[in-house]
């Protein structure tokens, strides 16, 4: 039986002025991590610094 994979919270976003580089990273981060091994929960910051 193979181990649960580990959840792996990936916040991204925020207020600062590199909110759009922090998506396409956040998108080549969760590209990266194996599916097999890892359940990323993605965590959206919008501009105003919510949860979005």
């Amino acid at each position: 039986m193979a181990p649960e994979p580990l959840r792996v919270a990936l916040v991204f976003g925020g207020r600062s002025g590199e909110h759009e580089v922090s998506l396409v990273s956040a998108r080549s981060v969760a590209a990266a991590l194996d599916a097999t091994r890892y359940q990323v929960l993605p965590m959206a910051i919008d501009r105003g610094g919510r949860l979005a």
